[in-house]
């Protein structure tokens, strides 16, 4: 599926509201699972419930976050999350 599906189903750019204080990346894909059912389940995450590896986050322009920080990175009000695809060539 990827994120192509991913954009028509909640658009190329989308605000959402995170109601926890101290919301990590982790709990944005959760909230977007959980808003969205099974098709974005099927777009974001792997057989584990993890992100999907061929899907990288960036944050604002700071650059790729590292997988391990999705569950401690915290999310303020105005952060720009993007999804993006891992694209691999020669």
């Amino acid at each position: 599926m990827g994120l192509p599906t991913l954009s028509k189903l909640i658009g190329k750019k989308t605000s959402v509201e995170l109601n926890k204080k101290a919301a990590t990346v982790r709990d944005l894909v959760s909230l977007l699972v959980k808003s969205h059912g099974k098709k974005m389940n099927q777009i974001l995450l792997d057989s584990e419930g993890e992100l999907d590896l061929t899907i990288q986050v960036m944050i604002n322009d700071e650059g790729f976050l590292a997988r391990n920080e999705y569950a401690q990175r915290e999310l303020r009000e105005g952060d720009r999350v993007r999804f993006m695809l891992l694209v691999g060539g020669g």
